[in-house]
């Protein structure tokens, strides 16, 4: 067990050690090929360069750096904590700490993907850990419009045990939609399948039967948008999930040329749906077709 530990905690210092170098920007640019431990000390003997020596409570001191956003400094502290730090719970806070300088140096997530990835490694076997990390690194990515390693940490995501209903929902939809955007639409039906196949109540997974009859609308298969959306509606749901299956099951009746049945749950939808006036338009618009 102790050589097991011993060995994860070795990939996640060099883990953490590739990302100091990615980092550090154009500081290496001219040290060639070193290999990571010696970069990670010349980094450290530039950044030493200007500054004070270092204190014996490096954690201690990164609060403190922190809160007077001297950003470099904490990173610097944070840094060499966590490459003596061995007892998890302290590792964890310091990483977290890490995250929160990256974040308050500037606005670009790409830093932080760098130290989550790391993160990751080591804490991959505590899965309350892991869905934290995992659920960010996908938020980030689908913020960097990086949609497959998005979709790549959300599918690990919806993997792990002892998800609530509104996380493995949310992450089941999230998931979804980054299939569709990039029109493998078959996986992304299947992520929701899978959704709706959760051992929660329907009225809890109604939003992944109704992003299914949105992704069957948005391929034009009418009568299929037309089924699920009932099905939403035979459901105890929130109002305004109804208001948007009613409106879904509306334009997929007026597309089947249905049109007194689609006014009517056009008229449904009206007081549910988030947008009132586009209701009212197709209201409008279907009425004026009915007395041609």
């Amino acid at each position: 067990m102790r050589r097991k530990r011993a060995k994860t905690r070795a990939r996640t210092v060099a883990a953490a050690e590739q990302a100091v170098v990615r980092r550090s920007g154009g500081v290496f640019s001219r040290l060639g090929t070193l290999p990571a431990a010696l970069l990670l000390a010349a980094l450290l003997s530039v950044w030493g360069c200007d500054r004070a020596p270092l204190v014996a409570d490096d954690l201690e001191e990164a609060r403190v750096a922190a809160q007077e956003r001297n950003w470099t400094l904490a990173e610097r502290l944070l840094q060499r904590y966590l490459r003596t730090e061995q007892e998890p719970d302290k590792r964890w806070e310091a990483w977290r700490r890490l995250l929160e300088v990256t974040r308050g140096a500037g606005p670009d997530p790409r830093a932080s993907l760098d130290y989550l990835e790391a993160m990751l490694m080591e804490f991959e076997e505590d899965e309350a850990r892991a869905r934290i990390v995992l659920r960010r690194m996908g938020e980030l990515n689908e913020t960097l419009r990086r949609y497959d390693k998005a979709a790549e940490a959300w599918s690990r995501y919806v993997e792990l045990a002892g998800l609530d209903v509104g996380e493995a929902v949310e992450a089941h939809r999230r998931l979804a939609r980054l299939h569709f955007r990039a029109r493998r639409f078959e996986a992304g039906e299947d992520v929701l399948q899978s959704c709706l196949a959760l051992p929660f109540p329907e009225a809890d997974t109604a939003r992944c039967l109704y992003d299914l009859a949105d992704m069957h609308a948005a391929r034009e298969q009418w009568e299929e948008t037309s089924r699920l959306a009932l099905q939403i509606l035979d459901l105890k749901t929130d109002d305004e999930l109804r208001g948007q299956a009613s409106f879904l099951l509306a334009d997929a009746l007026e597309q089947r040329k249905k049109l007194p049945e689609a006014l009517r749950y056009f008229e449904a939808a009206r007081n549910a749906y988030p947008n009132e006036m586009v209701v009212d338009n197709r209201i409008a618009h279907l009425r004026k077709k009915l007395k041609k």
